[in-house]
């Protein structure tokens, strides 16, 4: 056993991954660099999914010539422009966003290409929505309002001139307020997606003869018996991929994305929780429900598509029975209902109030169907029999003086226990989230717990070893029986970091983990 996590091949790789979805690109033909700014995806995409706050922004440097990322750096908020400087190796990077309250908030970085290094240069928050260098000296910008009493701060945006004799030289927060104060004129907006796109299709194209894809979020990963590897994404409900490392189908879903995945036991078809994204009728948002749809395995048809104007969550056992679980937060009527392996559905089942933050409770190898049913005496770790009884197990939370709220995240079960993770956010203004391991016994009391310094994403075992991947970018490798740490590796791709979102074990023992940038790794340890 290699005492490590060791990654042997990267399905879903291409150029200019590590950004994500790209928001602008800059090309600098002098000094053969592309400059991308993107995003790996919303960490709310699934819902409940408590996050660690980390930035899912990204701004990767690109050497033209082979397309290999030199420098990754996160953005605090989404990158709007870039502008290369004309003679120093220097980008000025103008990132922000409205805050969706009251500021319009974002910063100029000035982004050293050799180093990777950037200084934030203005001393307070304010959004760029565009940079252009007049020359060596002067760098034009256009700033978005302050704040929503900047009378029709959607309509203005401010002008800005600035001048330095050595930009590269610049002390953090250097440019003032005064600096910043300038002419009004028409809004642009920031970021050109569709520049971007176009950009990096042609430099795919034109440097190593790929084509651009752009991909993020791989929300769930399972191993098929015959070699397959299957996938659910941002825009794909599911793909197949080959033990030759080839795509051999995808099935697309625009607008939306696949969550979780249930093979059933003959491994012909699966089920899939699909979560459209909100879409506007030029009136108002409207949001579709999450939906389960059956899909072949043969060829990625949906064999039954989402027909239930109700949210749900798909959950499963290693039988073949599946659970599409109610997700309202406080449900009219039944909704829930069980289909067997047969694929025959149950009546609807009445779970009682569903609780929206606590849907990420997925347990891998389960011989049960569990969710958490919240109580009069809280939230419990529940089974529900194929006859539709529900089997309350134990309090989610065994500490009733702990003071803070305590949200499920994945598990494994494993032969005597349940591991499963747990999130800790306590109330107050200065929240901070607290995240553990957890190992139960049958009547709910702990064994031993890990805490964590970053909240879990998936969760899987493989013999006397639970995997646990963090939205940090980290795996940790737990001792099964006492929770000791064995070993933990940050997860880097190519000499760049990326993050797991999805892990599951195949039955040689390998390990596939789906990443935030949309690509999968096959490795060992």
């Amino acid at each position: 056993m290699v005492e490590s996590l060791v990654v042997d091949r990267v399905l879903g790789d291409r150029p200019f991954a590590e950004v994500g979805f790209p928001a602008v690109a800059g090309v600098g033909e002098r000094r053969g660099l592309v400059v991308v700014g993107g995003e790996v995806g919303p960490p709310g995409w699934q819902p409940g999914l408590l996050t660690s706050g980390r930035s899912t922004r990204r701004i990767g440097v690109y050497d033209m010539d082979g397309l290999r990322c030199r420098h990754l750096l996160p953005s605090r908020w989404p990158v709007n422009a870039i502008a290369f400087h004309p003679v120093l190796p220097l980008a000025a990077v103008g990132t922000g966003s409205y805050d969706g309250g009251f500021f319009y908030k974002g910063e100029l970085l000035l982004f050293d290409l050799l180093s990777g290094e950037a200084v934030s240069a203005f001393a307070s928050d304010r959004e760029v929505r565009s940079a252009r260098w007049r020359n060596e000296r002067r760098l034009d910008l256009v700033l978005a309002a302050v704040d929503d009493e900047d009378g029709e701060s959607d309509s203005w945006c401010f002008a800005v001139s600035i001048a330095r004799d050595d930009w590269a030289a610049l002390p953090a927060e250097a440019i003032g307020p005064a600096e910043l104060d300038g002419n009004r004129v028409p809004s642009v907006p920031g970021g050109a997606s569709k520049a971007a796109l176009r950009t990096l299709e042609s430099l795919s194209a034109a440097r190593r003869n790929e084509t651009f894809t752009p991909r993020r979020q791989v929300r769930a990963v399972e191993p098929l018996r015959d070699g397959r590897v299957l996938a659910a994404l941002d825009e794909v409900r599911l793909e197949s991929w080959l033990p030759s490392g080839l795509r051999e189908w995808v099935a697309p879903v625009p607008g939306g994305g696949g969550r979780r995945i249930v093979v059933a036991p003959d491994q012909r078809t699966a089920w899939v929780e699909v979560q459209w994204a909100p879409g506007w009728d030029g009136s108002r948002v409207r949001y579709r429900p999450n939906g389960a749809e059956l899909l072949s395995l043969q060829n990625g048809e949906v064999l039954r598509p989402a027909g239930s104007h109700t949210p749900v969550a798909v959950t499963g056992r290693q039988d073949g029975w599946v659970m599409l679980l109610d997700t309202r937060h406080a449900p009219t009527e039944a909704a829930t209902t069980l289909v067997s392996p047969d694929q025959e559905e149950s009546a609807p089942v009445d779970l009682g109030q569903y609780e929206f933050a606590n849907t990420t409770f997925v347990i891998r190898r389960s011989p049960e169907l569990l969710f958490l049913q919240p109580t009069p005496r809280g939230v419990w770790i529940a089974a529900v029999e194929p006859s539709g009884a529900v089997r309350p197990l134990f309090p989610l939370d065994w500490d009733t003086g702990r003071g803070a709220r305590l949200f499920g995240g994945p598990g494994v079960r494993l032969p005597e226990a349940l591991v499963h993770a747990c999130t800790v956010v306590p109330s107050g203004p200065r929240r901070r989230i607290e995240a553990f391991v957890v190992r139960r016994r049958a009547d709910g009391e702990p064994e031993w717990v890990f805490e964590c310094d970053a909240v879990v994403t998936a969760m899987d075992a493989a013999g006397d070893t639970v995997l646990v991947a963090l939205d940090s970018g980290e795996v940790v490798a737990l001792g099964a029986a006492d929770g000791r740490l064995r070993w933990r590796r940050s997860l880097i791709v190519h000499g760049m970091p990326t993050s797991g979102m999805s892990l599951a074990v195949t039955e040689s023992g390998r390990v596939l983990i789906g990443t935030a940038d949309g690509r999968i790794l096959d490795a060992r340890y």
